[in-house]
């Protein structure tokens, strides 16, 4: 079994039947895994080269800023960044309200990490609030 079938696994209430979205997806392999339970999938990212999702019905990918969104207010149950807070950080701030105010009321968003750059830096951004779950360091925040 792949790690994101892991996380999604792990997170799996979080995505089953909802909309979720993932921010700066790189491959999209969290996407991949996630769209098999996700009513449906959007996908972000600056570089399409390097999409590699599986093609189903219900994921949608677009070339876009994590900071500078161009879906609705409140579109998405669940956020989700997985593996790329190493890639994004120097705008984790902007990042941080974006997904905010996508993210429909009483939605969370999810920083997972399994690389050791991305764990230094949940550790440094979030202190104990990042958790340990196996081989995951989860970060979640709740809204509503």
């Amino acid at each position: 079994m792949k790690k994101t079938d892991l996380a999604v696994q792990l997170l799996l209430s979080e995505i089953k039947n909802k909309q979720i979205l993932e921010a700066a997806c790189g491959r999209a392999e969290f996407t991949s895994s996630a769209s098999v339970y996700a009513q449906s999938v959007s996908c972000i990212d600056l570089d399409s080269s390097k999409l590699s999702c599986a093609k189903r019905d219900n994921i949608h990918f677009e070339v876009m800023d994590a900071a500078r969104m161009r879906f609705p207010d409140e579109t998405f149950d669940t956020v989700f960044l997985y593996n790329a807070l190493s890639h994004v950080h120097s705008q984790w701030e902007m990042i941080h309200e974006e997904c905010r105010r996508v993210l429909k009321p009483c939605g969370s968003i999810y920083i997972i990490a399994t690389w050791k750059m991305d764990i230094t830096l949940m550790k440094a951004l979030f202190g104990g609030q990042a958790e340990r779950y196996g081989e995951f360091y989860i970060w979640r925040e709740r809204y509503g």
